[in-house]
């Protein structure tokens, strides 16, 4: 999908082959570096190549249009236009790449290993990338002639670029604001149903098994609050207590406990006449599994109770629901000794994606605010490009929290993918701007000239990422589908907030003297 799109945009084999090879090269590459480094393949560095190949396929976007821009400044061709368009792209690259490295390192403070994995094969990623992209592709440069397709020669006049869009402008930062509200019902704890797509037979089933008594194991360990042993009549009549008010819970299925095995063991004949030991001891013997010893402790001080939790009307996350069964065991006159199962982690994977989600987006625009301020040189500058940034994680996460899709561990690193590219496209577009103002421009005109020099590769990166990622759509599972779909939604707001919000805040006059 990425190389079609190349092909309708540039037209040229000879630049789809380039980017094509360069960008696959540095899949590899790193790849090979995280193999020599130790590091394994895990949940999400599965999708680290596609990840280093967007990044590397945005420096060559901006290579390729800044190498046509030149050549119809200068009329040169071969190895000089090549080094020329190297020279003028490489140093937003170099920041570009400071910022990706930047992002990803923020991950390597987080909780959850998955996101560390991927902020170390991210970093290694984004390095190999940037030197493969300008060890490589300027030789392709070289190589082809520059020439104007239909689709690159068609654009906006010099009068559209002068315009400052303040109601398209002001529109952008209202609804990013507007939904900003999602933020608040961001759901990172997502039902084990919505990992499979309705109507199909797994997701039927797993729905089957879901009505009919739980999908979903949870394992609580219980002990007596005074520490006393639970094979005497007391102990089993609390614990019976205890497994009726679990049952009574929404959220609980069926339960499985040690007194149901024994009203089981207790329904030969003449078992009456045997103590709760005995029969306890009796279901320990080879003969009936020693499935006793799945239920309590040798020394009968603590109970296991096996639960099935249901999924399809949960409310709460994960974590508030074991808080209330632990509540329950308390009133019920027991200690929970251990709560474990793939219910509990699925919860604890929840609330990691949270905090990591808020803690690598706290240091990225902590660390993006020192690179703004040096790229910039200016205080407003550096405030518009901070400004703009904002309103990626906000419409994003916010429109995500509003229409109440699931942010999984698969589709959360989708945001960072989204801000690394405005970032690029900020950094691209500031540099355009700074040349424009060596060139004598200055204030308003020189943001008209970065805009209109830049604005192919803004757009074009944009629309190639976008389509590479649509494809994600046709998958057949959702958390990828779902991937897929808010880098699409990432790459529009990227668009309007560096062509349109970041000129208006960074370098218009609002008001006539």
């Amino acid at each position: 999908m990425f190389g079609v799109t190349m092909w309708w945009i540039f037209r040229s084999v000879r630049l789809v082959v380039g980017m094509l090879a360069t960008c696959t090269t540095a899949v590899f590459a790193t790849v090979l570096v995280q193999s020599l480094a130790g590091r394994k393949v895990g949940v999400l560095t599965a999708n680290l190549g596609i990840i280093v190949f967007v990044i590397a396929l945005s420096h060559l976007v901006y290579m390729t249009f800044n190498w046509q821009t030149l050549s119809h400044r200068t009329g040169n061709r071969g190895d000089a236009l090549a080094a020329a368009a190297r020279r003028m792209t490489f140093p937003p690259s170099f920041w570009s790449m400071v910022c990706a490295s930047l992002g990803f390192a923020s991950l390597l403070f987080v909780q959850a290993k998955p996101l560390r994995e991927l902020g170390f094969g991210g970093v290694v990623g984004s390095a190999v990338a940037l030197l493969c992209s300008y060890a490589m592709y300027p030789a392709f440069l070289a190589w082809a002639v520059p020439h104007e397709s239909t689709v690159t020669e068609v654009g906006p006049s010099h009068a559209f670029w002068s315009r400052r869009f303040v109601p398209l402008s002001i529109a952008v930062i209202v609804a990013s604001v507007a939904l900003g509200v999602g933020l608040t019902r961001l759901d990172t704890d997502p039902s084990l149903l919505e990992y499979f797509k309705p109507h199909r037979p797994l997701r039927d089933g797993l729905e089957y098994v879901d009505r009919n008594g739980g999908s979903n194991p949870l394992t609580l360990v219980v002990a007596a609050a005074d520490g006393r042993p639970l094979n005497h009549k007391d102990a089993y009549k609390q614990m019976w207590a205890l497994q009726e008010a679990l049952e009574q819970h929404k959220g609980v299925g069926t339960v499985v406990s040690l007194p149901l095995l024994v009203a089981e063991g207790r329904r030969r004949p003449l078992s009456f006449l045997f103590s709760t030991e005995h029969v306890l001891k009796a279901l320990e013997e080879p003969k009936y599994g020693r499935v006793g010893r799945t239920f309590i402790t040798p020394d009968r001080t603590q109970a296991a109770f096996y639960l099935r939790m249901s999924e399809r009307d949960r409310t709460k996350p994960r974590l508030a629901v074991v808080n209330d069964l632990r509540a329950i065991v308390r009133r019920n006159g027991f200690k929970l000794v251990l709560a474990g199962g793939i219910y509990r982690l699925q919860g604890d994977l929840a609330r990691l994606v949270a905090s990591s989600l808020i803690t690598g987006l706290f240091w990225l625009m902590l660390l993006f605010t020192i690179i703004a301020s040096i790229v910039a040189r200016s205080i407003r500058g550096a405030a518009a490009m901070i400004v703009s940034l904002s309103l990626v994680p906000l419409c994003m996460l916010g429109g995500v929290g509003l229409l109440r899709v699931p942010v999984d561990m698969i589709s959360a690193p989708a945001t960072n993918i989204c801000i690394g590219m405005a970032i690029d496209s900020m950094v691209h577009l500031m540099f355009g701007v700074r040349r424009a103002a060596r060139n004598g421009k200055q204030g308003w005109s020189a943001w008209v000239a970065g805009r209109e020099e830049q604005w192919r590769g803004i757009v074009y990166s944009d629309v190639i990422i976008a389509a590479g990622f649509a494809i994600f759509v046709l998958s057949d599972f959702p958390p990828t589908q779902r991937f897929g779909l808010v880098v699409v939604f990432g790459t529009i707001i990227d668009i309007l907030g560096n062509l349109f919000v970041l000129p208006l805040l960074g370098g218009a006059r609002l008001a006539r003297s």
